[in-house]
């Protein structure tokens, strides 16, 4: 750690500083607090930006589970508190009543049927407007089930479902019928129909209220008739689906889910195969919750702004549902509470949805947490016993001196006792509960710290519970438990505990310091996981740590908040962002798993970072340059034309059913080769058609999307940070097309205004564009395009009158008129669908320069003996040859305003070449677009072959890699760049025309 790194004040602005434990429940007033620490579950560990990116392994998410992993210190105190902040006074009354088997005092009755009213008037206000604007739904023919639940649309069944499970726990509507899927949403219905039979009426107002609810434990009764228009659903689906892993959010219809051919590239646990046909909602798909959500999708004046709410409602909303908290230390993805999930936050989960644990108690010698049912009948049992008093050190030392049947009465079972044969029921037929609940919606609202919770990605069957499952399928089923003292306690199994028959007394060998059976701890420590992960965290040395320091902060220092927070904030935050826009093939991404581009993308992050921290690339950087983020631009996947009918709202009126389809047309001979041609190959095609403005518009609206949660997340960037723009293959013409059309000068990002639907340029200002494998002069020579620097753009090192001058500069709309300070065509030579750009400026001056070549980190094996030859004569290898040594030597070396222009004999068109230069400059401060990708050459290399795989290879090249590096970190101008990238011609003379 450097000198001036700045230490940790642990005050109240401090990220580091310790929560606070909430307030014990009454006559626990003196037990010691638990240092809960949040874990999740991926290979990839996301406070280290140079981890893999991607990890191999069984498709069967439930074979292969990855291992946990602790939040750092600050991101845990963050969850930690937004957990804490889910308790609720009354759904701990509400689970304490139903776990005893009691009704409901009257006064929690009136609040739990004003929180329901709640309810039941916004779903029925949402499926109002909905329905209002889409107008009445058509019957969907249906089995008839035995007992069937009217309903208006399946949205009606998972939005009840997930409001229930937001403000009740699940032992709460089990024990209240009241509560009961079913029953609520025949009470919307019940509403849904007196509006519509009673049009005048503006909003349901307490309609639980009306209904005559009952929050006593005896069995509701659901009646009224059904409306009209319903879909009849069988009530056994309607349960399952509120046991769906689902966060705290609105959602759509579910959408059918395609077939999974078993290949994966996953990051993380494995979910669905596609984001978009899986039940769990992306960020493009779900309903947005938070403003930033709601700012990113464009629906922050939607719906619920104009329309009056009724106090139920208002009563329904002081309650938060759900948080999402960005973690990490690229704060890539953000944890879901209480659901307990960790996503990506600005792509769509693609495999990469990872469970959270909250844990108490953990295995001493690993640090690694207890399962989380185990953790709670651990704390119950602490709670009983309570072992933090002289009253259990007296007991322990009484049981000493009695022998083995004195530690058989300080032998705790795990898991209660059950009667041999048969499950001993509650009143009710109701099986017993365990004291602290697994959920983790329970275990967020009805307790105060002390409950340890998983998440889910799998569904929980109803009944379900891990701490009610028989005992042969408990973990430890038949263990006791001997508590030390405060913070210590042993696992035995059957053969280890006390007995007075066998003679065995592990009471005494473990208070002489010996391990007997499995030792765990309450509460996380730190040092001892970073002792056994050989890990040590710079950022926070032992002696900054609050319980090595022993002085209390100054009032000053918490006022102007922690300098060593303030710090690592500053130097977190990022200086320019890199958006990647792919190509085709992505439709094909959506059965295949593993060539979908977010999993490319992870990879290609993990490279710039790691090249970032190369000696040589640090020594071009500029001062200012904070680091680079990669993010994608996944725009395929909003997007359906191969199975006809309409895909966007706009497209309704022109739509003809009788249409025909891709599948229509298509033979059913090789349906595997076919298939994958019109995943992969279709899309050019498509944007050739009337498709184009949809595709065009779908790529805008991504970019724009990622660009402002990005901003959203780290303010200040839109007004000092960069934003560059990398396009593969298809994605680059459609970059080129965009940028054409895109004002020179972008009007400042305002975050308070929704994102407009058709959005028709970019929010941001492009720097650098790359062009990777690009056709975008095959599409400029259809358009008869060229490519012409914009009219008024002045980058640094440019010449102010070329950017006003009439031969020079074009218009925005030109075709080719691009608004970017640099662009780039990188192409491998062996890849048939890129194509060059330099002929576009001028085909003449693209005729006398040199072929260039993007500069190589791999030196030939030739020249590899000539340098070490020389090494051994006593010459070094030549300063050229290295890229920064180059650029240190030329910088002594007056630079030239202009490519020297060739004293020919004959007559020479100067003024065509003297503009044509301007215009290069302009577009690249090299003098020149087009550069090659250096291949592995040898009398081996086989060109047709290597050109099967040249056009995916840019992702893994480390040539690219190092020259996106230096490009977009270096310091901009025409002066500033690098001598192996600058435009070279060629010694003879001009083609003749």
């Amino acid at each position: 750690m450097s000198s001036d790194t700045a230490a940790h004040t642990f005050g109240s602005s401090c990220r580091l500083a310790p929560v606070a434990s909430p307030e014990p429940v009454e006559g626990l007033e003196d037990i010691p607090p638990i240092r809960a620490q949040f874990f999740y579950s991926s290979p990839i560990p996301i406070d280290d930006p140079l981890s893999a990116a991607t990890i191999g392994g069984s498709t069967d998410s439930k074979s292969s589970k990855a291992p946990y992993r602790p939040f750092s210190r600050g991101d845990n105190n963050v969850l930690e508190k937004a957990w804490s902040g889910f308790a609720s006074e009354r759904g701990r009354r509400n689970h304490s009543q139903a776990q005893r088997n009691r009704s409901p005092s009257p006064s929690l009755s009136k609040e739990n049927a004003e929180k329901l009213a709640g309810i039941v008037a916004q779903l029925t206000a949402k499926h109002k407007e909905k329905h209002a604007r889409e107008g009445q739904p058509p019957r969907v023919p249906l089995d008839a089930p035995d007992a069937p639940v009217p309903v208006c649309c399946p949205e009606l069944l998972i939005d009840a479902s997930a409001e229930l499970r937001n403000e009740f726990c699940a032992l709460t509507r089990k024990r209240q019928p009241s509560l009961d899927h079913d029953q609520v949403i025949q009470m919307v219905m019940n509403q849904l129909t007196r509006l519509r039979s009673n049009p005048d009426i503006s909003e349901p107002a307490n309609a639980g209220a009306s209904s005559g609810l009952s929050f006593g434990t005896s069995p509701g009764v659901l009646g009224s008739s059904p409306g009209q228009n319903m879909i009849e659903i069988n009530a056994s689906t309607a349960a399952n689906e509120t046991q769906l892993p689902l966060p705290a959010s609105g959602f759509t219809a579910p959408r059918a889910p395609t077939v999974d051919d078993g290949i994966t590239g996953k990051p993380f646990i494995r979910v669905e195969p596609s984001a978009k046909s899986s039940g769990i909602p992306t960020p493009e798909d779900r309903q947005p919750k938070t403003l930033t959500e709601r700012i990113a999708q464009g629906k922050l004046g939607e719906a619920k702004t104009k329309r009056p709410r009724s106090p139920a409602t208002e009563i329904l909303n002081q309650e938060k549902d759900s948080v999402e908290i960005p973690v990490g230390i690229s704060r890539l993805h953000m944890v879901s509470l209480p659901v307990l999930q960790m996503k990506p936050i600005y792509w769509s989960p693609v495999n990469d949805i990872s469970i959270v644990l909250r844990a108490t108690w953990f295995y001493r010698d690993s640090m690694l947490p207890v399962e989380p049912a185990v953790a709670n009948q651990l704390e119950a049992g602490y709670r009983e016993l309570r072992p933090w008093t002289e009253t259990w050190n007296d007991e322990l030392r009484s049981a000493l001196n009695v022998g083995p049947l004195g530690e058989e009465k300080v032998s705790h079972p795990l898991w209660p006792e059950v009667p041999t044969g048969k499950r001993r029921k509650t009143r009710d037929d109701f099986p017993q509960e365990p004291p602290i609940s697994t959920d983790p919606f329970c275990a967020a609202r009805c307790f105060r710290g002390e409950a340890a919770a998983e998440g889910t990605l799998q569904p929980v069957r109803p009944g379900q519970n891990p701490s009610t499952l028989p005992p042969d399928m408990k973990s430890y089923a038949n263990f006791h438990v001997i508590y030390k003292d405060a913070s210590t306690a042993f696992l035995l199994k059957p053969s280890l505990k006390p007995s007075a028959y066998y003679g065995r007394k592990p009471v005494s060998k473990i208070m002489k310091g010996v391990t007997v059976g499995i030792p765990v701890v309450r509460g996380f420590d730190l040092a001892t996981w970073e002792r056994v992960t050989e890990k040590r965290t710079p950022q926070q040395p032992k002696e900054n740590r609050p319980e090595a320091q022993g002085t209390i902060p100054s009032r000053s220092s918490e006022q102007a908040g922690c300098p060593a927070c303030l710090q690592e904030k500053a130097r977190g935050q990022v200086t320019d962002l890199i958006l990647i826009a792919h190509g085709i093939g992505q439709k094909f991404a959506e059965r295949v798993e593993s060539f979908h581009f977010t999993h490319v993308i992870n990879s290609f992050r993990r490279a710039v970072n790691v090249e970032l921290e190369n000696p040589v690339v640090k020594s071009i950087l500029r001062p200012n340059q904070n680091g680079i983020m990669v993010l994608p631009v996944n725009w395929r996947h909003l997007l359906s034309f191969e199975d006809g009918g309409p895909t966007q709202e706009e497209d309704k009126d022109s739509y003809a059913p009788e249409g025909f389809s891709l599948k229509d047309i298509e033979p059913g001979t090789i349906p595997a080769v076919r298939s994958m041609i019109s995943d992969v190959m279709f899309d050019i095609p498509f944007y050739m058609s009337h498709h184009k403005p949809k595709m065009i518009s779908a790529m805008v609206g991504e970019a724009n999307r990622v660009y402002r949660l990005w901003c959203r997340n780290n303010p200040g960037f839109s007004e000092n940070g960069r934003v560059h723009l990398v396009g593969h293959s298809l994605g680059s013409a459609m970059a080129v097309e965009i940028l054409s059309k895109q004002p020179t000068r972008v009007p400042r990002l305002d975050l308070t205004k929704p994102m407009p639907p058709a959005p028709l340029h970019f929010d941001f200002d492009t720097t650098n564009l790359f062009l990777l494998g690009s056709p975008a002069s095959f599409f400029l020579l259809l358009e008869k395009g060229s490519l012409i620097p914009r009219r008024g753009r002045l980058k640094p090192g440019a010449d102010a009158a070329d950017t006003v001058a009439r031969d020079v500069v074009g218009d925005v709309g030109m075709f080719g008129c691009i608004n970017v300070d640099n662009i780039y065509n990188i192409l491998a030579k062996e890849d048939p669908i890129a194509y060059l750009l330099n002929g576009t400026i001028d085909p003449v001056y693209a005729a006398n320069l040199k072929v260039a070549y993007v500069p190589s980190i791999m030196m030939s094996w030739v020249k590899s003996v000539g340098d070490a030859m020389r090494g051994i004569v006593g010459i070094g290898p030549s300063p050229a040859d290295h890229p920064a040594a180059a650029s240190a030597e030329s910088a002594q070396k007056p630079s030239m305003a202009r490519l020297p222009s060739q004293l020919e004999l004959e007559v020479h068109d100067f003024t065509r070449e003297e503009v044509a230069e301007r215009k290069a400059f302009l577009l690249n401060d090299n003098g020149q677009i087009d550069y090659y990708l250096r291949s592995g050459g040898g009398p081996l290399e086989i060109q047709y072959l290597n050109m099967l795989s040249a056009h995916t290879s840019y992702w893994t090249n480390q040539d690219l890699i190092r020259l996106l590096c230096m490009e977009i970190g270096r310091e901009p101008g025409r002066d500033k760049t690098l001598p192996a990238m600058r435009a070279v011609k060629k010694t003879k003379r001009f083609p003749a025309r």
